[in-house]
């Protein structure tokens, strides 16, 4: 699904591509910042395996990137020949970076397996990437104009309770071409950090886009950033998260903690989207998760207690039940951890054990302590309830995380 803004740039940009590539008779790549590629020629004259891993997997090997990095790409002004690298089966290219004074957009690649270009297709290498700089710097101007629109309504539609007000806006993003009113919704959230890399909101965006075409990504910058997956109704929903997380990693470095809405919802519903991956994201970060993406639909009973966190604010603290409380209080970390896994096991013992890499003689002897320190039978159904919730509680509480207290 081509972005209506960045679509007559696209085609600029390949325009340039081929014809450099048709007058040098040798294949030639444009890659991003990160050597991710944006658009490529047909594959004339011999091809080493990173072009072929580059075009097919649309990345570039990790240690390829670094020996390219290594060798100076990053701080390079103007074009350099990058030499064979046998270890990596990379022939030699002539390698012009595409970049402003502020800003770096990529790298453009001619592959020259005999290591020399004649004097003019030089010239015409480093003017196909003075034209991409052009472009490229034009289209992310009209692409940040676009962005800061779209920003606004975005911001309405996220939240539009009221079923009215979301038609009003899905109305609006019907005739800016940006969603249609049957399409379907899923939100993400995450804290970015951008380790001293600046905005990397349009960056994130682009990513996506360039990803999965079958759907029209949007990002709402910000701590927490929220990204808008939009589809047709029919769409397939499975690789979404996956394709949310390489993106994240790939923007920003890092694997933060992603919040994600679950199954698709109307697009006329990215309010309770909005807050579903809100809530999921900060269970997230109280360890309710399994992987990096949380997905609110598959957190069972946390999400019951997520909107009673929600709404009880700072006493939230007051309803954990007070033997768990004395084991924080006194930093028991191996008895909170072991009647954590006690219970989750539903009571059995064998597997607790094994879970645990304990000894049933230890287990037992835990077990004992236990039932001290919470006055109560831990057979009983109510009291393994009551000490599930209590734990639970106090994780969203900020009272305790696996590992936080002292022995």
């Amino acid at each position: 699904m081509p972005d209506p803004v960045s679509a007559d740039f696209s085609v600029r940009m390949q325009l340039i591509v081929d014809d450099l590539a048709h007058a040098l008779d040798r294949a030639v790549l444009l890659d991003d910042e990160d050597l991710t590629p944006i658009t490529h020629s047909r594959q004339l004259g011999e091809l080493d395996d990173v072009r072929v891993h580059s075009v097919l997997q649309r990345e570039t090997r990790a240690e390829v990137k670094a020996a390219l990095f290594d060798f100076g790409i990053g701080s390079a002004d103007s074009a350099l020949w990058i030499p064979a690298f046998p270890q990596h089966n990379l022939m030699p290219r002539f390698c012009v970076p595409v970049r402003s004074s502020c800003e770096r957009f990529g790298y453009l690649w001619i592959i020259v397996p005999e290591g020399t270009l004649s004097e003019r297709g030089r010239r015409l290498a480093e003017q196909a990437g003075a034209d991409l700089l052009d472009i490229l710097d034009r289209r992310n101007a009209a692409l940040r104009a676009e962005e800061s629109a779209q920003q606004r309504l975005l911001t309405r539609l996220v939240a539009a309770e009221e079923p009215d007000q979301a038609r009003e806006v899905v109305a609006e993003l019907h005739t800016r071409g940006m969603a249609e009113p049957d399409d379907v919704v899923q939100v993400f959230r995450f804290e970015p950090d951008t380790g001293g890399l600046g905005d990397r909101n349009l960056a994130l965006r682009l990513r996506l886009t360039a990803t999965d075409r079958s759907r029209r990504w949007y990002t709402l910058g910000g701590s927490p950033t929220t990204i808008l997956a939009v589809s047709p109704s029919e769409a397939e929903p499975a690789s979404t998260a996956e394709t949310v997380a390489e993106a994240v990693r790939a923007s920003y470095g890092t694997h933060p903690a992603i919040g994600a809405s679950g199954a698709p919802l109307p697009i006329t519903q990215a309010a309770l989207g909005f807050r579903q991956a809100r809530l999921a994201l900060t269970l997230a970060g109280v360890g309710a998760g399994s992987g990096q993406v949380t997905d609110w639909s598959t957190l069972g009973s946390w999400r019951t207690l997520a909107v009673l966190g929600q709404h009880y604010g700072d006493r939230l603290g007051e309803l954990v039940h007070p033997g768990v409380v004395g084991l924080i209080e006194q930093g028991r970390d191996d008895l909170l951890l072991t009647l954590e896994t006690y219970l989750a096991n539903g009571g059995d013992v064998r597997r607790t054990a094994e879970d645990m890499f304990l000894h049933r003689s230890t287990l037992y002897y835990r077990l004992e302590k236990l039932t001290e320190a919470v006055g109560g039978d831990l057979s009983d159904g109510e009291t393994r309830f009551d000490l599930m919730l209590g734990l639970r509680l106090a994780r969203l509480a900020g009272r305790y995380r696996p590992g936080s207290t002292s022995a």
